[in-house]
């Protein structure tokens, strides 16, 4: 049963051709018009209320599709093969090799066939077989939506620490009569987050790779914080409004987020959430270079002296530590407190004392932005860390942040380092210095503890964990500084901008040129032959008449017309043993009239 057969009662053969060329040429404007959407987007995604349905059915995809592009191929093979089988029947009419006829029939189903001595002609029915054939394959890639990641442009502004606006605010902040005031409860709060975020960032401890997530505010960092401030607003962590805390008071809330997202022509996708997000954003970070060395006491001194105070179970020591670091004048000093036993000692297995002092202090007028020391020596069950100081270089710096599965990771891409101003380096030495008092417990020391849990026999990897430590807490700080005076909004004079990238996992149509220029060459082909063929089928109906009614490829019509031309008795007569060889016979198709002249039929006959 073919095309013309469904309709031939109603319609002509002129009415089916341009019908034929209409219904092809949408079909072909349909994928051209489909792949073009694709190349123009680059990525053409799904509703999320169509992904999730195909997350849940996802047979159901595929039978889909694959319904809706074999209807597209039977549609397009139908109209193919009716044009080219009406421009065949006027091909036809005259003189012809049976093989020829052999081929048109071949051609107007479509199928193959094979003749060595025929080669042109066997390679032309392969071809449009091949053709054929890959219809339904090229409508189903084409249509078949796959996983695809869809990026998005992100833009948005943030905290400038090195903004001149920035730098007056904090200083006036920092060095005003109640700063310590302000800034006592926020240091109490964040105590052990500051500590912990030391702990987190260290790389490698006791000599085995480590990977900690630390978390503040709500937010979780893979190791550290990277002196960044989240970008994104699901990854912003607590939503409780700070209050009053800004600024230096702050030690938790909600901070609000600046970023935006360029949707570009698809802005009706707008707040497509996919399978799964993330995200890469270049952001302004805070590190240090912290370098930690054995002390040189022709440059520094370090000391430590006691004032022991008895008790009635117990004595306490009152120590200071003095210290005088390389190019400062002046020396910095800091008390701390321990407990030993009646006999003023301290037990050397059980208890330690590891004095921690910042110098310059971060309120000498020899401070500098550019780089402060770390002084550190543990005594008594601590006493396996010498005297090291760890040289803290703080500066601003370019960091590619990645938001994905909860977790923020900072990698730093700038290498080149630009120094921090004076507030910002002071409001760093000032937490370290707050966290060097706080961890020396009257018996224990919380960094001491740490260095001997992973190990106390390799000098030289406890001071490559604390290089680590220390650069932690470093940006740490940084964070939350620039947590607290972004909470409140940050004035445009303070703010630089960002960008990076949203990834959205999703189902949609990627652009794929070389893929998709195969398959339109495909269609392409077959609407360009089925127009070709038809419009030469609307000519030569214009120029000669022919019999719609008859089909050179219906094999009862062959048969009788066969029959009609004694065809059988002819072949018969010929070499049985040459049967390739009647393929070569020339014949062609004849008009049977009846008593009145009306062509009822046709027959096939030899032509001599």
């Amino acid at each position: 049963m073919y095309f013309a057969d469904f309709v031939k009662i109603r319609l002509s053969a002129t009415t089916l051709l341009l019908v034929t060329i209409f219904g092809q040429t949408v079909i072909m404007g349909f994928a051209w018009g489909f792949t073009g959407g694709i190349l123009f987007a680059d990525v053409l995604a799904l509703p999320d209320h169509i992904v999730h349905l195909i997350i849940a059915y996802p047979t159901v995809l595929t039978l889909i599709v694959t319904l809706i592009s074999t209807t597209l191929s039977i549609i397009t093979s139908m109209f193919f093969t009716f044009a080219v089988k009406e421009a065949l029947r006027h091909h036809l009419s005259g003189p012809m090799t049976l093989f020829k006829l052999r081929t048109a029939i071949a051609l107007s189903r479509p199928t193959w066939v094979l003749r060595w001595r025929s080669l042109k002609l066997s390679a032309l029915t392969l071809a449009v077989y091949a053709v054929i054939t890959f219809l339904n394959t090229s409508w189903s890639t084409l249509l078949l939506p796959t996983l695809v990641q869809w990026p998005v442009s992100i833009f948005g502004t943030e905290l400038d620490l090195g903004s001149a606006a920035f730098v007056n605010q904090l200083n006036t902040d920092i060095n005003a009569v109640q700063a310590n005031t302000v800034q006592a409860p926020a240091f109490e709060t964040i105590n052990v987050l500051t500590l912990l975020s030391g702990v987190a960032a260290v790389d490698i401890q006791g000599g085995v790779q480590t990977s900690s997530i630390f978390s503040f505010n709500g937010v979780s960092y893979n190791q550290s914080t990277g002196g960044i401030l989240p970008a994104i607003e699901e990854y912003s962590g607590s939503s409780n409004p700070p209050g009053s805390n800004v600024g230096l008071a702050f030690s938790g809330g909600r901070v609000p987020v600046n970023t935006t997202f360029d949707w570009g022509h698809l802005g009706r996708d707008a707040g497509t959430q996919g399978i799964a997000k993330n995200y890469t954003v270049t952001q302004q970070g805070v590190t240090a270079n912290v370098s930690c060395q054995p002390i040189d006491r022709s440059q520094n001194t370090f000391t430590v002296d006691p004032i022991q105070t008895l008790g009635p179970t117990n004595t306490f020591f009152t120590w200071e530590a003095v210290v005088n670091c390389s190019g400062t004048p002046d020396s910095n000093s800091q008390l701390f407190f321990t407990a030993g036993d009646l006999s003023g000692q301290m037990d050397n297995a059980t208890e330690g004392f590891l004095p921690v002092v910042v110098c310059p202090s971060p309120n000498s007028t020899t401070f500098t932005p550019y780089k402060f020391d770390i002084f550190m020596s543990g005594l008594y069950k601590y006493n396996f860390l010498p005297t090291t100081i760890c040289e803290v270089v703080p500066y601003l710096t370019t960091v590619n942040v990645t938001y994905n599965g909860g977790i923020i990771s900072v990698d730093r891409i700038d290498t080149s380092t630009s120094s921090p101003n004076f507030p910002l380096s002071q409001y760093i030495a000032t937490v370290m210095a707050y966290q060097s008092g706080s961890n020396q417990a009257m018996t224990t020391n919380t960094i001491g503890d740490f260095l001997t849990a992973y190990g106390t026999g390799n000098v030289s990897v406890m001071r490559s964990e604390l290089e680590d430590y220390w650069r932690g807490i470093t940006e740490f700080a940084s964070t939350q500084l620039r947590s607290g005076y972004s909470a409140s909004g940050v004035p445009s004079s303070m703010t630089r901008s960002t960008s990076g990238t949203m990834y959205i996992m999703t189902y949609g149509w990627r652009s794929q040129a070389h893929t998709y220029v195969l398959l339109l060459v495909v269609i392409t082909m077959i609407w360009g032959t089925t127009v070709l063929a038809a419009g030469y089928s609307l000519i030569q109906g214009k120029i000669h008449a022919s019999d719609p009614s008859f089909d050179f490829s219906d094999p009862i019509h062959l048969v009788i017309a066969a029959s009609g031309g004694r065809l059988e008795s002819q072949l018969r007569e010929g070499d049985r043993n040459q049967a390739d060889n009647s393929e070569d016979i020339t014949v062609r198709f004849e008009d049977v009239a009846d008593e009145g002249g009306r062509k009822i039929s046709k027959r096939l006959v030899t032509v001599v």
